[in-house]
This record gives C-alpha cells, sequence and structure tokens, in this order.
C-alpha cells in the first residue's frame, strides 16, 4: 500500500513540475517546433526507438538459446516489450518488469523459473554495460571539451566511478563465481525485519547466481554476440538526438552528442517520478542549454519523447490485457473440462 502511494505521489509531483515547465516556457513554440519536425522526422524518430527494442528482444533471444530455450521471437518480443514499460513507468533505475518479463515466458511455456530469471538478469547487465560504455565515453570526451562548473565536473567523475565500481563489481562476480549476491541476502537476513523475507528469497538468489555463472562460462560466444547487438542498441540511442534536432536544421557533433548522452543518462539513473517525469524535462532545458539549445527546442523534443513513450506503453498495455485475457480464458477452459 505504502508503495502505490509513493508511486502515485511521486507521479504527481512529475506531473506538475512538467505542467510548471511548460507554464514558464513558450507553449506554442514548443508545439511548433514538434511540429515542425514533421511526418518524416517523428516516423524515423519512432522507428528508431522501436528498432532499438526489435534488437533488445533479439539479444535476450540469444541468451535464452543459451540455456537450451529456443522461443518464438514474437512472445519474446512481446514479453521485453510490456516488461520494458513497466520499468519506464516504475521510478526506479531501468528496473521493474523483470518479474512481469520472467513471468509471461516462464507460464506460456512451462519453463524453469530460475533459468528463465538469470537469463533475465544476464540480459539487464549486457544491456546496462553496454549503456555505460556510452555514458563513460561521452562522460570522458565532456570533461576534456566542456569547461563545467565544478560542481558538475566532481559530480560527473563522482556518477561515473559509482557506476564503474558497481558493474565491475557484478561482472567480476559472474566471470569468477563470486557470490557476492547471495552473501549480501545472508547479511541482510540477520536483520530481524528482513529476516523471514530473505531466508525465503536466499535459495532462490543463489540458484539464479549459479545458472548466471553457468551462463559466462559456457555460452560466452552468445554473451559476447548479445553485448554487441546491446552495443549496437546503445548506438541508436546514442543518435535519437541528433535524429529530431535534424528536422529542425541542428547538427550536433559527436563531443555535443556525447555530452547530451552522459548527462541524460546520469539523470535517468536517479529518477524518482515514473519515466522521469518532470526530472527528465528540467534536465533537458539544462542539457541541452550547454550545446547552444534553447529551452523551448530542449522541451519540443522531451514532448517528442513522451508520445513515443506513451505508444510504447499504450501498446504494451493492450498486449498485456491480451495476454491477461488469453490467460484467464484458457484457465476457465481447463476447469470446465477438468469439471466435466
Amino acid at each position: 500500500m505504502k508503495r502505490k502511494l509513493l508511486i502515485v505521489l511521486s507521479g504527481v509531483a512529475g506531473i506538475v513540475l512538467v505542467i510548471l515547465l511548460f507554464y514558464f516556457f513558450d507553449v506554442a513554440k514548443i508545439f511548433s517546433n514538434v511540429r515542425e519536425v514533421g511526418p518524416l522526422g517523428a516516423g524515423i524518430f519512432i522507428g528508431n526507438v522501436f528498432l532499438i527494442l526489435l534488437i533488445g528482444s533479439i539479444s535476450w533471444q540469444i541468451i535464452l538459446k543459451s540455456y537450451g530455450y529456443n522461443l518464438p521471437f514474437k512472445d519474446v518480443l512481446i514479453a521485453k516489450f510490456v516488461g520494458s514499460s513497466i520499468s519506464y513507468l516504475t521510478p526506479s533505475m531501468y528496473i521493474g518488469g523483470e518479474p512481469v518479463k520472467i513471468y509471461i515466458l516462464g507460464k506460456k511455456f512451462h519453463l524453469s523459473m530460475t533459468k528463465v530469471g538469470a537469463s533475465v538478469v544476464v540480459d539487464k547487465f549486457l544491456e546496462l554495460g553496454a549503456a555505460l560504455f556510452y555514458v563513460f565515453l561521452g562522460s570522458v570526451w565532456t570533461l576534456i571539451d566542456y569547461d563545467l562548473p565544478w560542481q558538475v565536473y566532481w559530480a560527473l567523475v563522482g556518477v561515473n566511478i559509482l557506476f564503474a565500481l558497481g558493474m565491475g563489481l557484478v561482472l567480476f562476480s559472474f566471470l569468477f563465481q563470486s557470490r557476492y549476491f547471495s552473501r549480501l541476502a545472508n547479511l541482510m537476513g540477520r536483520i530481524k525485519p528482513l529476516s523471514k523475507v530473505m531466508s525465503r528469497a536466499e535459495l532462490t538468489i543463489a540458484k539464479v547466481e549459479g545458472e548466471i555463472f553457468s551462463a559466462f562460462r559456457q555460452q560466452k560466444r552468445n554473451i559476447l554476440f548479445a553485448f554487441l547487438l546491446d552495443f549496437l542498441a546503445g548506438g541508436l540511442i546514442f543518435i535519437k538526438p541528433a535524429i529530431f534536432f535534424y528536422f529542425l536544421h541542428t547538427i550536433f557533433s559527436l563531443s555535443q552528442l556525447a555530452l547530451v548522452y552522459a548527462l541524460t543518462h546520469i539523470i535517468l539513473a536517479f529518477q524518482f517520478t515514473p519515466g522521469a517525469l518532470g526530472v527528465f524535462e528540467l534536465g533537458a532545458v539544462g542539457i541541452y542549454r550547454l550545446v547552444g539549445v534553447g529551452s523551448q527546442q530542449a522541451l519540443a523534443y522531451s514532448l517528442m519523447v513522451r508520445i513515443t513513450d506513451l505508444i510504447g506503453v499504450a501498446v504494451a498495455a493492450g498486449l498485456g490485457i491480451h495476454l491477461g485475457v488469453k490467460y484467464f480464458w484458457r484457465k476457465k477452459k481447463d476447469e470446465d473440462l477438468y469439471g466435466f
């Protein structure tokens, strides 16, 4: 109940922040910039976003094959789509829809939840690893090419060190089979309020760790191929602003794109509202000002991003409802047959 209330309050805070931003800037100019992009620009922009999802789904399918699950691509894509949309709506660091992905594929194909869960963890790790490469590249380029305020400079350095240490620790654990997460679960289990929950979760965490270690030990080629696909998807994310602003007759240099990418993803990593609502818009105004883009154009870009996100969430919601109805109908039919 408290979690739901927190999500609702954070969502309201995000909406209020967006309304205030659009109130203080010229709304007519913002929408005028969006119209100037035109159907062709919007189509290419939206197509790029869904291509990113497509490539990410192929990457996950390869990881699933590493566990012996040769599943139809359509089902993998749907699970990825629905799960990613839930992660988008969850005020967290790109995480939230993973249990849904596991449930959709596990229930439909009667798979081991442990193995599917391990594939989801590996997929998320590779996805974040590819994204962090571009964040590090952008950060280094930014620190060299731009004269930043000292607060921004040291914040950028500190966040990158924090990210590098975190990802390095996880990679070390996967490659050398160091059970850091099991140990952490065991340590947390000694705290009385968490002891019951962690005692049940500790065995599951240990099993998932074992499956992850197995993939990194026995399926290195598949893991590398999946990472290269995520790396390609990360490149498409890198050029998203360039696509939009090209149709506004603004061409970014690689260093400008690097700055935008690094700062934007650092902001998104610490989102506290669903979809970083309000946080992303406010950040866009400040970040794009560093590369000479006005506030109205920055907010026009954020509006295009939101339109694309809403299309994705709406499609995912439709797919989720369809899956729920199908599951309920199949369950009811089985119960009727059993009763007969």
